[in-house]
């Protein structure tokens, strides 16, 4: 059994750190040593240090690490993530998200751990373009690939996109999507959510941040309230642009069609009231609110962004909507609000798929399968 710690930038209530603490649990469960190592949450964005505790997984605040540029924390973050590795003597050293990507894989080599590993977890907007700031991130990036044992990307569309940026080789990707616990998340019936109202009644789960596009979907409302006028929209999440998110509401006049729920420890029972889960997104890693939604036997409407064009077929699993766009956006969800027999059918097709392909299982046996084959190429070394 391996010897494994999992470095985060932060604990968040987002996607990417449930996925570790998914993925931790699972090695937990079959026997490895797993320790995690995250830092600051930003502000609203609450966090899962709880839950980690509760599913037995041992985690480190490491307050010096953050997901903000600052030379002087950076530096502190950088000789304790050194101290706690080097104390810990892990076989493996699994990062994730920028910051403790970097920090983590160097760290890592410094102090001999024999693999080291990098997960990417969507583009990252900053390292694109012209400015300083994106040179020198893209640097920091490429210095720790070349660190890196493997390098692996929730879904192809990730993949290409990170190598087109000169990050890695291609012989050091592995592509391996993210799963959901089937058991947790299935059409079963089970309790409903208190004071939520609406007929219809959308669904969105996100944190409340400009990539996210849950501006777009507020304007995508009005003209859905006219062959609609019941319809509420439900937001579950928080984050930087909550009070943004509430003017722009107030200044549309759908302030009262629109429930701010915050985090949640459990979305399922609001899973189970949506009508329609709505993903407006403008960037996406391979969504697991999204897998969640559709195995929780929910109609989706989604923006074709990075990798959800490989979780839902267009017409077959759920609809996609062209990014960027509430125009487009209220049309996909108006022509389901208005076919139930169609919002039915995807529904069905979206939940069979999530039963077949999304299982939690998979997604940590493609991982141990790339620990162990890692670990035995460094024996062989």
């Amino acid at each position: 059994m391996a010897r494994i710690l999992q470095i985060l930038t932060r604990l968040a209530v987002r996607g990417v750190p449930r996925h570790v603490l998914d993925l931790s649990a699972g090695l937990l469960q079959r026997g490895h040593q797993v320790q995690l190592i995250a830092g600051q949450s930003e502000p609203g964005e609450g966090g899962l240090w709880e839950e980690a505790a509760q599913r037995g997984i041992p985690a480190t605040y490491l307050p010096a690490l953050r997901r903000a540029l600052a030379p002087a924390s950076d530096t502190a973050a950088f000789a304790a993530l050194y101290r706690h590795i080097a104390h810990f003597r892990p076989d493996i050293v699994h990062t994730h998200i920028s910051k403790a990507g970097v920090l983590g894989r160097v760290a890592a080599r410094l102090a001999g751990v024999p693999v080291v590993v990098h997960t990417y977890h969507g583009q990252v907007e900053e390292l694109e373009g012209a400015s300083l700031r994106s040179r020198l991130l893209r640097a920091g990036e490429r210095l720790a690939a070349r660190r890196s044992d493997a390098l692996v990307a929730v879904s192809g569309e990730t993949a290409a996109a990170l190598q087109k940026l000169g990050l890695g080789r291609p012989g050091q990707y592995r592509v391996i999507r993210n799963g959901v616990d089937l058991q947790r998340f299935s059409p079963r019936p089970g309790e409903l959510p208190l004071g939520v109202t609406g007929a219809p009644l959308l669904g969105a789960i996100a944190s409340l941040t400009a990539e996210k596009g849950l501006d777009l979907l507020l304007r995508a409302l009005p003209p859905l309230l006219t062959a609609h006028p019941h319809l509420q929209l439900c937001l579950l999440g928080d984050g930087p642009l909550r009070a943004a998110l509430q003017t722009l509401a107030h200044d549309l006049g759908v302030a009262g069609q629109v429930q701010f729920c915050g985090n949640v420890a459990d979305v399922r029972p609001y899973l189970r009231a949506f009508d329609l889960f709505v993903l407006p997104s403008r960037r996406e890693g391979y969504p697991q609110v999204l897998m969640e939604a559709m195995a929780m036997g929910r109609p989706v409407v989604a923006a074709r962004v990075g990798g959800v064009p490989e979780l839902v077929t267009h017409g077959q699993h759920g609809w996609l909507v062209t990014p960027g766009d509430p125009v487009a956006l209220g049309e996909g969800i108006r022509r389901l609000l208005d076919h139930a027999e169609v919002r039915a059918a995807l529904a069905r097709a979206g939940c069979e798929r999530a039963s077949r392909e999304f299982g939690l299982t998979t997604m940590v046996d493609q991982v141990e399968a790339l620990y162990t084959e890692l670990l035995a190429g460094t024996a062989h070394r």
